[in-house]
């Protein structure tokens, strides 16, 4: 008994760092849509058995990254944009929910270091987009992290690495208005007014969704996404 559970844990612990290889190649570029996937030359790359990789593939294909044709195989996903907003529409209403949570936990250490954070942020030059970003996962985890519930953080960490993929490749070259919001949704928590921190979050990030789609329609090449 105990070597076959033993044996199902290593299973699914290669299962899972291999989705997480793959999933960071595809939000990175590194796969680009309608991309191939080999099962053969994936069990080499990644040092696994061909069955790992079929779930692997699997799981993939039930997230949306990968699709799976009878005798055509895997191939990566073309992305819409409704599932990118779908993502965004998601990580909304969570991380507004979370940072209601917050304004019931926050402390003076947690508001000193969003103020520093948001001095940063006034700072970064205009189209800095890898600076931005950091400062700006900083801010939300720090929100996230006070929320003091579990299982909205787990849900929104599934969301997280998504949309921070396309909020990097298509943000604004200005951060004036993040800058605006995130100085009222640390106002909001300050008075720990839970309510308006949850729609000043909520806010905040609807603008982004439709900013980046607003970037993505301008930008991505043709193919790369579908529209529906």
């Amino acid at each position: 008994m105990f070597k076959k559970k033993t044996k199902r844990t290593n299973f699914q612990v290669e299962v899972d760092r291999v989705i997480k290889l793959i999933q960071n190649e595809i939000y990175s570029g590194q796969r680009l849509p309608h991309e191939h996937l080999i099962e053969k030359k994936l069990s080499e790359t990644y040092d696994v058995s061909r069955v790992i990789i079929r779930q692997v593939l699997s799981v993939l294909a039930s997230d949306g990254l990968v699709e799976i044709e009878p005798y055509k195989g895997a191939t990566v996903a073309a992305l819409t944009i409704d599932r990118i907003v779908d993502e965004y529409q998601a990580l909304s209403m969570l991380e507004g929910f979370a940072a209601k949570l917050a304004a019931q936990h926050i402390n003076g250490k947690d508001i000193k270091k969003l103020k520093e954070i948001i001095a940063k942020q006034k700072k970064v030059k205009d189209g800095d987009a890898k600076a931005w970003q950091a400062l700006n996962r900083q801010f939300h985890k720090t929100i996230i992290r006070r929320c003091g519930n579990e299982k909205v953080k787990q849900m929104i960490r599934q969301h997280a690495q998504f949309v921070s993929y396309w909020f990097l490749i298509y943000i604004d070259p200005g951060f004036e208005k993040d800058i605006q919001a995130h100085e009222k949704i640390l106002q909001a928590l300050i008075e720990r007014d839970g309510d308006m921190a949850r729609t000043s979050m909520e806010e905040h990030i609807t603008v982004v969704i439709k900013r980046t789609v607003e970037h993505i329609q301008k930008n991505v090449p043709i193919g790369m996404f579908r529209s529906v």
